[in-house]
């Protein structure tokens, strides 16, 4: 059996040439935009939630990973960090009792609080549950910043700031913002390692 034409034109390199010209189609300033807000979130002493799906919803669980822990180690105080994706049976349980649509929504009503910040993460930027969660937070008086591919969807129009991954392939896109997410947390870690030296002074 032979191989078909889409498959033969297929090759490691080019994914990875791929991806790497898809990071630089990122926007640094609002990467940076990013940074500023997780900080000052983090200076108030507010909270800070994630939801995604899918791909992206691996995403949501491991940058809190990242944020909660390590931001802890390196900080002076805890940051309260949470991933909308990690309960399974609040999950499913807003969906089955209300919508799908409610996953994230139902749980962001009950645990966000005015000042707070949503990272939504979409590929698509159009998932229903994604938006939902971002509207919930809003009303509530949290921000959000959405992290999304393609064009950007409605969730880079709805979110309080948006960071795009301006390519048409969901692979990649989620493999972007795994970076993006990594960006997040080095540049917070250099903030706390400028503001511990500032302090020694």
């Amino acid at each position: 059996m032979q191989d078909d034409d889409t498959s033969a034109l297929w090759s490691i390199s080019g994914y990875f040439s791929t991806v790497q010209q898809a990071i630089g189609q990122v926007s640094e300033q609002s990467v940076n935009k990013a940074i500023d807000l997780l900080w000052q979130n983090y200076l108030d002493g507010r909270r800070v939630a994630f939801c995604g799906n899918g791909g992206s919803a691996s995403t949501a669980s491991h940058l809190p990973a990242d944020l909660q822990k390590n931001i802890l180690l390196h900080g002076d105080r805890p940051w309260e960090c949470l991933s909308l994706c990690d309960s399974m049976p609040l999950m499913t349980a807003w969906s089955n009792d209300t919508s799908y649509a409610n996953a994230f929504a139902g749980q962001a009503r009950v645990w966000m609080r005015p000042g707070d910040l949503l990272v939504a993460i979409s590929g698509s930027g159009n998932s229903p549950n994604i938006l939902a969660a971002v509207e919930t937070a809003q009303k509530i008086g949290a921000a959000a910043i959405g992290i999304s591919g393609f064009d950007g969807g409605r969730l880079a129009e709805l979110a309080d700031h948006s960071i795009v991954v301006p390519v048409h392939n969901m692979q990649v896109v989620e493999d972007v913002h795994m970076v993006i997410g990594h960006s997040l947390y080095l540049g917070l870690k250099d903030r706390l390692r400028h503001r511990k030296a500032e302090n020694a002074l």
